[in-house]
């Protein structure tokens, strides 16, 4: 009976694990994603001094989320939004306001599907 329980314990805690992990990383996804959004608003009016701000902003975030995101999602796709988010911040720099919508539509993309990618899902099964 004792083996029973130590299997059934175990199993709790991993499906619990799981569960929070996906929580934490649909959270701070959503986050970083609302911030995006502002960041490319002040993009698109033009508003180079409110966006420079938002970038630092969102820098800030994401430096705070990507120590947590390391220990749970592949280091492949945080380089990719570690790139972006390089590029971004020149794009800003020199005004360049094509490259700088173009990159924070990839972010956003690259954000919103991690979360998408550790969910449990038949697409992510087979």
């Amino acid at each position: 009976m004792k083996p029973l329980i130590i299997i059934i314990s175990l199993t709790i805690l991993i499906v619990a694990g799981g569960a929070i992990t996906l929580y934490v990383l649909n959270s701070e996804s959503q986050r970083l994603d609302d911030s995006l959004s502002s960041l490319g608003e002040a993009i698109e009016n033009g508003n180079w001094d409110n966006a420079s701000k938002n970038l630092k902003e969102f820098h800030s975030k994401w430096d705070r989320t990507s120590s947590l995101w390391s220990m749970l999602v592949d280091h492949y796709e945080i380089d990719n939004i570690e790139l972006l988010l390089s590029q971004l911040a020149s794009y800003v720099k020199s005004k360049n306001k094509n490259d700088a919508l173009s990159s924070v539509s990839s972010l956003k993309t690259l954000i919103k599907h991690i979360p998408d990618k550790e969910s449990l899902s038949l697409k992510n099964v087979f």
